[in-house]
C-alpha cells in the first residue's frame, strides 16, 4: 500500500511539472522588432523546462500547422535507432551516383554528415528501411504532429501529408531533453551527438534546420534544444514568405534564434 501511494504521489508530481499550453497572455513577448520586414512573417517560440514557461515573439503562427520538412530529421534519426537501421552516428550509406543540386549530397554519408548536410537521399533511405508500420509506431511513440504517413514512407514530410506546429515541436523538443521518452540511452546520446552545433561558446545548441513549401509559402524552420546557464530550453523558430528570393532565409533563422538565445539569463 506504502509503494502505491508513493508511486501516486510521483505521479501527480511529474503530471505537475508536465509542459503547460501555450497561452500568449501568460508568455513573456520577446523585443525582436529588429528583424521585422515586410518581405516575410516570423514567429518564436522557446520553452524554460525549469520554469514552465514561455517566450515568444508573435504568436500568429505558433499554433498553425505546417509541413516539418527537414526539421523531421530528428525524428526519423530516433526511429532508425530505436529499429536498429542504424547503430551510431557513423553509420555509412553509399552514394547512389545520382547527381543532385546540393553537391554536398553528392557521396558516401555518414549518419552525422547527412544530418548536418540534410541529405534528403539519406533519411528517405532511412525511412524505407524502417517500412511504414513501424514508422508508424515511431510516429505515435513520439506523438508526432498530427502522425499521418499516407502512402509514400520516403514522401511524408516532404509534401505535405505530415504536420506539424511550433508548439508541438517545442513539447517533442522538450521531451527531448528531458529524456522523457522511452529510447534506449544509446539513441538519445546519438541524436544529442549529430545534433549539437556550434553557434557560441556561452551556451550549447542542438538543432535542425528545415525549409518546405506549403501552397503558395516558402516555410523555413529551426527548432532545437538549448543550455545556458545550466537551464534547458526547447525552442522553434519560424519564418514564412510568398517570395524567398528577397533576403537570406539560411541565415536568417539563425540570426534571430541567436538573438533570442544571447538575450536568456
Amino acid at each position: 500500500m506504502l509503494r502505491f501511494c508513493i508511486v501516486f504521489i510521483l505521479m501527480l508530481f511529474l503530471h505537475s511539472i508536465a509542459l503547460t499550453q501555450f497561452n500568449a497572455r501568460k508568455s513573456k513577448e520577446l523585443d525582436l522588432s529588429l528583424f521585422k520586414n515586410k518581405d516575410y512573417q516570423f514567429s518564436v517560440l522557446v520553452y524554460d523546462v525549469e520554469a514552465n514557461s514561455y517566450l515568444h515573439y508573435n504568436d500568429s503562427l505558433i499554433n498553425i500547422d505546417y509541413t516539418p520538412a527537414s526539421t523531421f530529421k530528428i525524428a526519423n534519426t530516433i526511429i532508425a535507432l530505436e529499429n536498429g537501421v542504424v547503430d551510431s552516428a557513423n553509420f555509412l550509406m553509399k552514394w547512389d551516383g545520382i547527381k543532385r543540386e546540393n553537391v554536398n549530397w553528392n557521396a558516401d554519408q555518414t549518419l552525422n554528415e547527412a544530418f548536418r548536410n540534410s541529405t534528403v537521399w539519406y533519411f528517405q533511405e532511412l525511412a524505407k528501411k524502417v517500412g511504414s508500420d513501424k514508422m508508424q509506431a515511431g510516429l505515435e511513440l513520439l506523438n508526432y504532429g498530427n502522425k499521418a504517413i499516407g502512402g509514400e514512407i520516403d514522401q511524408f514530410w516532404l509534401n505535405g501529408t505530415l504536420k506539424t506546429s511550433m508548439h508541438d515541436q517545442v513539447r517533442f523538443l522538450s521531451n527531448l531533453i528531458t529524456r522523457k521518452y522511452k529510447l534506449a540511452p544509446n539513441t538519445y546520446d546519438c541524436l544529442f551527438q549529430v545534433m549539437k552545433y556550434n553557434l557560441s561558446y556561452q551556451y550549447v545548441v542542438y538543432c535542425k534546420s528545415g525549409w518546405g513549401q506549403q501552397e503558395s509559402e516558402d516555410i523555413g524552420w529551426l527548432v532545437g534544444m538549448l543550455i545556458k546557464n545550466g537551464k534547458q530550453y526547447a525552442f522553434a523558430t519560424l519564418i514564412t514568405t510568398n517570395d524567398y528570393k528577397k533576403f537570406d532565409m539560411q541565415s536568417l533563422r539563425y540570426k534571430i534564434s541567436k538573438a533570442v538565445f544571447d538575450g536568456l539569463k
